[in-house]
């Protein structure tokens, strides 16, 4: 198995953990990073003290700036080339020095949504989609639940051995449970969600989010912000449920449909 090394960039917080990882993954004469980081100096700095060797290419999970802030300033400084949604597509194959990584659209957390697949080694890269620890946003209007609960089936068929998340450390065991573990706490929020409905009745979306969450959000630091994150959340749970034609909304309240 190539070697593979973690750089976490100095961005912890709420969502992002310790810090955004940053692999660096060994090709023989040249090395990959996935997931440069945020924009800046100090991780920057990092990550060419971590290097050692020529870059081969950058892969981008997805979009967000803790994960592709600094994809094209790295670029220039090591004149490597980025890739990510959409010049990548599914399952094209990226060859680098002596390794080969398959692109993987996992629509869901975010529209441009890749991992990355070592099938001789059975090591993914999973961005956002699974994280080390914990459970990944998916939040109204760019999350879709259906989608990430697809993209979770998905990599989970594919029975990785190891996974490289974009927060917090790898699983290196029981990384087919986690995924799974993953795609039942959507199921089971969902069914949190659609019981509400059913037993307290019609709702507007902050009004749902204080009967769905409100133990959850007891007592937590910085509930405001938490709570707009599970807001956020459980809008992209009901999208879903629209969508299938188990709840309707009427003027910013949603109702169960049986």
């Amino acid at each position: 198995m190539a070697t593979v090394r973690r750089v976490v960039a100095p961005n912890p917080g709420p969502y992002t953990g310790p810090g955004t990882n940053t692999w660096i993954v060994d090709a023989g004469p040249v090395v990959v990073v996935i997931d440069p980081g945020p924009e800046d100096d100090r991780h920057l700095a990092a990550l060419q003290r971590a290097m050692g060797r020529p870059v081969g290419a950058i892969l981008v999970t997805h979009s967000h700036a803790d994960h592709r802030g600094l994809a094209e300033r790295l670029a220039e400084r090591v004149g490597a080339r980025v890739l990510s949604h959409p010049e990548l597509a599914d399952e094209d194959v990226v060859r680098v020095g002596n390794l080969a990584l398959v692109a993987l659209h996992t629509p869901g957390h975010a529209r441009d949504h890749l991992c990355f697949w070592m099938a001789e080694d059975r090591v993914l890269f999973t961005g956002d989609l699974v994280l080390g620890r914990g459970s990944s946003m998916v939040a109204f209007p760019e999350g879709d639940v259906a989608e990430y609960v697809r993209s979770l089936e998905r990599v989970g068929r594919l029975g990785p051995r190891l996974l490289f998340p974009g927060h917090w450390d790898p699983v290196t065991e029981g990384a087919e449970e986690r995924i799974e573990g993953y795609r039942r706490h959507r199921l089971e929020r969902e069914r949190q969600i659609w019981e509400e409905l059913e037993r307290g009745g019609p709702g507007t979306a902050a009004e749902l989010t204080e009967r769905v969450y409100a133990a959850e959000l007891a007592g937590q630091t910085g509930a405001a912000e938490l709570r707009r994150a599970a807001e956020l959340t459980l809008r992209a749970h009901l999208r879903k449920l629209v969508d299938e034609g188990r709840v309707r909304e009427s003027k910013g309240r949603f109702e169960s449909l049986r």
